[in-house]
């Protein structure tokens, strides 16, 4: 009977705490729903959005549609603002509320972001077909055209002007941005009008202006009475840009003067209709300042500054007929207006070049130059063709330049007149650079060639210069094609640095060491003076050159004035009497077996002869198949036979090859300018000449190095007739004095002054 009665109880109990959970869970729910009707609505006038006055914490406050958030509140009064920038008062206490204030917008006035306006509707990159800006520094126009040159809305934005020119895109981003998406900074309550009703005092009508006068270095120029400064009228006009839309739709900006604080612009904003007829907006606002930046700037300022068709560190040496001349001042007009080029050369593809003549000689002087016969310095060539391909621009000074400016910025000059007594202008600028530039395709082919022709002005103040390409595509004959594709039509300006080779003189483009032909290239040569002279002949077709430039066997008859006669020792081949062949050249010998196989020599060891080198010899002698015996040591090579002995000096090849250091370590020490009847007199006396060297390569090609005495110390050098240069006399005599050493069998120290 107990349990019964505490099993009742128990049940009672759960009844009694789950009615009591059902009671709070319907509390709750009550809360929720008297929280979501409770509010007082608040209608927005300006767009009908509606808004909730609630309390929490016995504050009250607007919420924003969902109830839940507190919207935000305006500095000044603590008003709360709407969406549309509406101003709603509510009283923290009460509850009670009033609408303070309503964005009007007027026109095609939109509301942006943080509730400021924008003068038009937001136009993005997609929705624009041209942007037209007009400013004091001109007027250019980016539109979008087709490959035909035709304005289409499917077209890339091009410069109208100049539609080839590349330009910057971020900027130009900046451009479209600011041209499209007009947000303000503030729109003028009450603006000030004139007595036409217009906005002078913001700068967005034109009239005359005063302004002070400043000189040459942007100072201003004080008055004769020393309290202010010398002033002058100007007619001022407005800066404007009009967008158009991809629709043809236009909207018209008008730029005036920027705020005494710098924090932005004054503009109006102008109706365009279908007509073209415009109507001005009755409002002025504020653009941010960094609209100066692009509507305000110079059509320069997009464009890609560009002096050569565009290079790289794998090509820009790769340039034909490449030529400085420089303007000759004491010439009148066009004829003569330029001086002979300074310098005039090519580059010589590795290809055609490995394992010859020229394999160390990436350039050469043209013929007809000056410099023809010289070796070109391969470091300053490629120091001045680097500087060319990748100048330091200043910046674009004048897209698509006129006379005016081509004479502004000192490309032309007045060379006379014509019959009508009007002036005749030239391009006569301070130098011209002239070279021809290969285009190859992605797999390796010809293009075309694209002839340069770069005008170059004197130093500005500043040290920059300016200059101006013409760049002609020719075809595979050399002509000029009749489509360009190439638009440079620009004066740019570069920093002076990257200019600095036209200040070289001809000392500055050749390579110090006149005589640079590898020995294994050397035919001949000649050495001439009034008192002595010498032959060598020099033949390398013993030495193996398969795998690259090889002189080992290099063999040299030489004679001289004083009797001599000489035949080098390159190398000796004889087969002993078990079949075996030796091998000996002038520091090695080697023994192969009938079967090819290279034999160990056991009578063989290393000794030094009196050059100092180290050589291998033999003791005892090789005895030979057809009865000779050779006997092989430091110096020499004796060869005996039935009839007597003949010795060959074993080092005398080596001997000539220090003779040959000789001429290749002479060098030219500095330029020496003379006047070309100063230089006839001086050749044309043979009384000055010291010596005449030629050196005939395997090619055929030959050079003439004559030497004339300026000075004790100096001698005038030509190569092939042409000078410019002076060398030491004491190479020059060295030259002499190290030929009668080979010929005497006597050390010869290359390096040493005589």
């Amino acid at each position: 009977m107990m349990k019964k009665r505490s099993t009742l109880a128990r049940r009672r109990m759960i009844g009694i705490i789950a009615a009591a959970i059902a009671v709070i869970a319907l509390i709750i729910a009550l809360v929720a729903v008297l929280d979501y009707v409770n509010g007082d609505p608040v209608e927005d006038p300006a767009d009908g959005t509606v808004y909730y006055v609630r309390e929490k914490d016995d504050v009250y406050s607007l919420y924003d549609t969902d109830r839940k958030t507190v919207m935000p509140t305006e500095e000044q009064y603590g008003y709360y603002v709407t969406h549309a920038g509406t101003l709603v008062d509510v009283d923290s206490e009460t509850g009670e509320w009033e609408i303070k204030a309503v964005v009007d917008t007027e026109g095609n006035e939109e509301l942006g972001f943080n509730q400021r306006v924008l003068m038009f509707p937001h136009l993005e990159k997609a929705d624009i077909l041209q942007i037209d800006v007009h400013n004091s520094e001109g007027e250019f126009t980016f539109v979008r055209m087709n490959e035909k040159g035709k304005v289409d809305a499917s077209g890339d934005f091009v410069i109208k002007e100049s539609p080839i020119s590349t330009y910057d895109q971020e900027l130009f981003a900046s451009l479209y941005v600011s041209a499209g998406y007009t947000l303000t900074t503030r729109k003028i309550q009450d603006p000030i009008k004139d007595a036409n009703g217009e906005f002078s005092e913001y700068g967005l009508v034109p009239e005359v202006r005063e302004r002070e006068v400043t000189d040459e270095n942007g100072s201003f120029v004080v008055n004769e009475a020393g309290d202010g400064y010398v002033t002058e009228t100007y007619d001022y006009e407005p800066a404007y840009y009009v967008l158009t839309e991809i629709s043809g739709k236009k909207h018209k900006v008008i730029i005036g003067d920027l705020m005494v604080t710098g924090g932005g612009y004054y503009v109006q904003y102008v109706n365009v209709d279908d007509e073209g007829n415009e109507e001005k907006r009755d409002a002025v606002y504020v653009l941010a300042a960094d609209i100066g930046d692009t509507m305000l700037a110079a059509v320069e300022t997009f464009v890609t500054p560009l002096l050569t068709y565009p290079m790289s560190m794998n090509n820009y040496f790769d340039v034909q007929n490449f030529k400085v001349q420089n303007k000759n001042h004491a010439a009148t007009g066009s004829d003569g207006a330029y001086k002979d080029a300074t310098v005039g050369f090519s580059y010589i593809d590795l290809t055609e070049r490995e394992n010859t003549i020229r394999s160390s000689q990436p350039y050469v002087f043209l013929e007809g130059f000056g410099l023809a016969g010289y070796t070109p310095s391969s470091d300053n060539i490629d120091a001045c063709l680097q500087s060319i391909y990748d100048p330091a621009y200043v910046k674009v000074a004048k897209l698509s330049p006129t006379l005016d400016d081509f004479i502004e910025y000192g490309f032309a000059f007045e060379s006379g007149t014509n019959k009508y007594g009007d002036p005749v202008y030239d391009m006569l600028a301070e130098h011209i650079i002239t070279f021809d530039f290969d285009v190859f395709d992605d797999a390796g082919e010809l293009v075309e060639t694209l002839q340069h022709r770069i005008y170059i002005t004197a130093p500005t103040a500043s040290g920059s210069r300016y200059a101006f390409t013409e760049l002609t595509p020719l075809d595979a004959g050399g002509a000029a094609k009749p489509e360009n594709t190439y638009d440079y039509n620009m004066i740019v300006e570069i920093e002076g640095h990257s200019f600095e080779f036209l200040s070289w003189d001809e000392y500055d483009w050749i390579d110090q060491n006149f005589v640079d032909l590898n020995i294994a290239f050397c035919e001949k040569i000649t050495i001439e003076t009034p008192d002595y002279s010498a032959t060598f002949e020099l033949d390398n077709s013993g030495s193996d050159s398969s795998d690259g430039i090889s002189s080992t066997n290099l063999k040299v008859t030489a004679t001289d004035s004083n009797g001599n006669s000489r035949t080098t020792f390159s190398e000796l081949k004889v087969t002993d009497e078990s079949g075996n062949q030796w091998v000996i050249t002038a520091s090695e010998i080697k023994c192969y077996g009938p079967s090819g196989n290279e034999l160990t020599i056991k009578s063989a060891y290393y000794d030094y002869n009196v050059m100092g080198t180290q050589v291998r010899v033999i003791s005892g002698q090789i005895a030979c198949a057809d009865g000779r015996k050779v006997k092989v040591s430091a110096n020499e090579i004796e060869i005996v036979t039935g009839d007597g002995s003949e010795k060959i000096l074993r080092y005398d090849t080596n001997l000539f090859r220090e003779f040959y250091k000789t001429l290749l370590y002479a060098s030219i020490s500095d330029s020496y300018i003379m006047t070309d009847e100063e230089e006839a007199a001086l050749v044309g006396d043979e009384n000055n000449l010291l010596l005449t060297m030629t050196v005939t390569d395997s090619e055929g090609q030959t050079k003439v190095y004559k030497f004339y005495k300026l000075t004790s110390r100096k001698a005038y050098i030509t190569v092939n007739g042409n000078g410019g240069f002076y060398v030491l006399t004491n190479r020059v005599e060295k030259f002499v004095s190290d030929s009668q050493r080979f010929f005497n069998n006597e050390l010869i120290d290359s390096t040493a002054k005589n």
